[in-house]
């Protein structure tokens, strides 16, 4: 029985010593797995801050660069603005000289035109007056000839002689 006894305890004693390996070894797995979860926690959240950071600068970035994009297209629109605010004055300012040289012309041709027309009537107001004075003068040479022959058939040659030494023509 003693053998029996030893053989029962000895493999009891294998048992208990077999479960408490197992159950060290599993203790002892828990905890490198415990660790190796921490560690990778660890490591994935570094992991995960970096990309972040690296996220986050890579949209602060994309930021500055949206602004500096749109600072300078507003920049060059300005410029544009600028530029085409002064052609629009150039172009304005040429076209109300060309309006004042237009007016001044118009004025100057309607001057001359007027002058001209002046001295037209004028020339023919002259001409009609000459001419009238020609008519006249014929048409009181006939009345007078005509007055004349009448004298002389009423006077006598004597007193023709008087009348003619008496009239200054």
């Amino acid at each position: 029985m003693d053998a029996r006894r030893a053989e029962v305890l000895a493999n009891a004693v294998r048992l208990i010593q077999r479960r408490i390996r197992t159950h060290l070894m599993r203790k002892e797995f828990v905890s490198l797995k415990k660790a190796s979860i921490q560690t990778q926690k660890f490591w994935r959240a570094r992991l995960a801050r970096k990309l972040f950071e690296h996220m986050r600068r890579v949209a602060a970035a994309i930021t500055i660069q949206k602004h500096t994009r749109t600072h300078s297209a507003w920049k060059a629109y300005l410029q544009i603005y600028r530029s085409s605010i002064t052609i629009q004055t150039g172009l304005r300012a040429m076209a109300a000289r060309k309006e004042h040289r237009f007016r001044r012309e118009t004025k100057a041709t309607i001057i001359i035109q007027t002058r001209w027309r002046q001295h037209k009537a004028y020339v023919a107001y002259k001409l009609q007056k000459r001419a009238s004075l020609i008519l006249q003068c014929s048409w009181r040479g006939r009345v007078a000839r005509k007055e004349l022959r009448k004298l002389k058939m009423v006077c006598p040659i004597s007193d023709w002689e008087v009348i003619m030494h008496s009239c200054v023509f």
